[in-house]
């Protein structure tokens, strides 16, 4: 397929040629926000790193260097296309890096772990297996282990993960973690959102104050607003009105806490976060509604009842999200904001996605083109 490529100051724009009829009728565009509304590269994966080596110190008396935790290993999972979503990100790191206990030493923890779970508290849960366990987890050659495993994964995540490891690692030790429970239930998510949000912001997102961690400020101080406030007055010229939503992973109030008043410009109809589609699965009875299921971007562009919809993304979860939802959405995959960005633009590029720019910043200048040119 052929690209017409367009330099800026941030680097160059793809228009996907054959699709320039097609983006000119963009009526309506979604947006995800990690990675396209926010520079997350010193928040998350930083939390990811702090999560992972907290859990398997407690558990095995072993430190794992944050050194291992770079931008390489972060886009190897995140390219599956089953790891939007942090938490699971960190669950997967955690369960391959038990997997290199002995198997004396996971019996030992499984038992632990076992005997934890008549506590319904995580950090009971984790307080109880905490400390009394040694093991030997070899540090050579991990990093490597970890990049081969992600090699082996793909867009269900977790369920890859679990049929990969669990009969290694144990049930009792994914009992006891809660994987898949929220927070306030997992030892994983509770343990993360403490560290990333910081006391003040925890207590005020979840209405209860933290178990793990007492700092004032969380890690998602280190945020960066990539969306400009003149992006956003000129796609409301070029779409007449503000057309705009946002589909993400992120909870709500971390994402409008790091946006700051921008996120007060996109329609309150039209925002679908984490939580939001955690309480339309609790009323539908359903649980499977987050991406790359297309239910929180087709339910954000609902309101604008568009023809065709531009959900804008950085992982390859959001090309699946886009790719799901079929006739009527195209997709732009943006690349600067993240790890590994010149490799996340080329496998941008060899999808054959319709957009590739460096940021949401071009995203009016590119609509623009194909208004004039197609």
């Amino acid at each position: 397929m052929k690209y017409i490529e367009i330099e800026n100051s941030n680097g160059t724009t793809y228009i996907r040629e054959n699709k320039l009829e097609a983006l000119a009728r963009v009526d309506a565009i979604v947006f995800d926000c990690d990675g396209v509304l926010l520079d997350v590269r010193n928040a998350y994966n930083v939390a990811i790193a702090a999560t992972t080596r907290r859990i398997i110190e407690s558990f095995t008396d072993t430190k794992i260097p944050e050194s291992i935790f770079d931008s390489t290993l972060n886009h190897a999972y995140k390219r599956t296309g089953g790891f939007n979503n942090d938490w699971t990100h960190a669950y997967a790191i955690i369960m391959r890096i038990l997997a290199e206990t002995s198997e004396q030493k996971l019996a030992e923890l499984n038992k632990l772990a076992g005997e934890s779970l008549e506590y319904t508290s995580p950090k009971q849960r984790y307080d109880y297996i905490a400390g009394k366990v040694k093991a030997e987890i070899q540090i050579d050659g991990l990093y490597e282990k970890l990049a081969e495993f992600a090699t082996q994964l793909d867009a269900s995540g977790i369920e890859k993960v679990d049929q990969l490891l669990l009969d290694k690692v144990g049930v009792n030790i994914k009992k006891a973690l809660k994987f898949r429970g929220d927070v306030g239930e997992s030892i994983v998510s509770t343990l993360f959102e403490e560290l990333f949000l910081g006391e003040t912001l925890f207590t005020e997102t979840f209405g209860y104050p933290p178990q793990f961690v007492q700092v004032e400020h969380g890690i998602v101080e280190a945020d960066e607003v990539v969306i400009k406030p003149e992006t956003l007055t000129m796609l409301e010229e070029l779409l007449g009105g503000p057309r705009f939503g946002v589909a993400s992973g992120s909870i709500e109030n971390t994402a409008r806490h790091a946006l700051g008043d921008i996120i007060d410009r996109f329609p309150k109809n039209s925002q679908y976060w984490h939580d939001v589609v955690d309480r339309d699965q609790k009323k539908l009875g359903v649980t499977d509604l987050h991406k790359p299921n297309p239910y929180p971007l087709r339910k954000a562009a609902e309101p604008f009842n568009p023809e065709i919809v531009l959900y804008i993304g950085d992982t390859m979860a959001d090309y699946l999200t886009a790719e799901n939802a079929g006739e009527g959405v195209l997709f732009t995959g943006v690349y600067a904001s993240v790890h590994s960005s010149e490799k996340v633009k080329q496998s941008f590029i060899e999808l054959g996605s319709d957009l590739v720019t460096p940021t949401v910043n071009e995203i009016p200048a590119a609509l623009r083109y194909a208004r004039e040119n197609q």
